[in-house]
């Protein structure tokens, strides 16, 4: 199951980046306009069995003239391999992302949420994402402008709709994209100043709600292994089916020879 949500989402990265380029070993995926979002300027490693040090040099070659590396292992297996050799290098971290499908339980739209598009909620986004990194990060206002067009093209391939709550002063949103018969719930998000009142709760209720209406087969959300949200999303019914291995090297580490 976790290989076909990954598709679904591989299959959105393809129409929202700019430039999908093949390699021998997998892909990557570009957008040369965006410099700064790590999350538009990544390989995917699908070969299985590589050594770390050639994972690394995929990376660098696919990602040359770009100052980060982002890098997600395709097989479970191999990233779980790969993740404590090439963290050993210095400078590179690694995040496993999991995946969680709704398992359909008793679910109703959220209280005081309203359904919007982006345009209509896009200074809250740009504040949430803002509100993801360090007030001292260079570059921070541009980096968020950045991640919001991403934001707007998934929104233009897999459907704009978003869930902000409260209806009227939002402080909280995600969105559903669709395609494939599955939905998946994404960006979710509340700021600092909003948090503990539930709002989460509500955006992704209404979320679910609307993909069950919309007859999607499978409704998931990927979560970060290691973080707390993934604890609120199985209360909502949401179960593990499979990890993806992402590693990062910021800019500030330096190259990686």
């Amino acid at each position: 199951m976790r290989d076909r949500l990954l598709d679904f989402e591989l299959a959105i990265d393809e129409q929202a980046n700019e430039e999908i380029i093949e390699y021998e070993w997998g892909r990557a995926f570009l957008s040369p306009s965006l410099p700064l979002a790590w999350d538009a300027n990544w390989a995917l490693i699908e070969r299985p069995g590589m050594p770390a040090a050639d994972v690394v040099a995929a990376a660098d070659k696919s990602l040359a003239g770009y100052e980060h590396r982002a890098i997600a292992i395709k097989g479970e297996a191999d990233g779980a391999r790969l993740a404590p050799e090439i963290t050993a290098i210095p400078g590179w971290e690694a995040e496993t992302n999991l995946y969680m499908v709704w398992r359909e339980t008793e679910i109703a739209r959220g209280g005081g949420v309203r359904e919007c598009t982006l345009a209509e909620c896009e200074d809250l986004r740009r504040d949430l994402i803002r509100g993801e990194f360090s007030p001292e990060m260079p570059d921070r206002d541009a980096t968020a402008d950045q991640l919001l067009e991403m934001n707007r093209r998934a929104g233009g391939t897999a459907g704009d709709r978003w869930f902000v709550a409260p209806a009227q002063t939002p402080a909280a949103a995600c969105c559903l994209l669709s395609g494939q018969g599955i939905g998946q719930v994404e960006d979710v998000g509340t700021l600092a100043s909003a948090r503990g009142k539930g709002h989460a709760k509500a955006v992704i209720s209404s979320a679910l709600a609307a993909s069950r209406e919309a007859g999607h087969e499978l409704t998931f959300i990927v979560a970060d292994a290691e973080d707390w949200p993934r604890l609120l999303y199985e209360k909502l019914g949401f179960e593990p089916c499979g990890t993806l291995h992402v590693l990062r090297r910021a800019p500030t580490a330096g190259t990686t020879a």
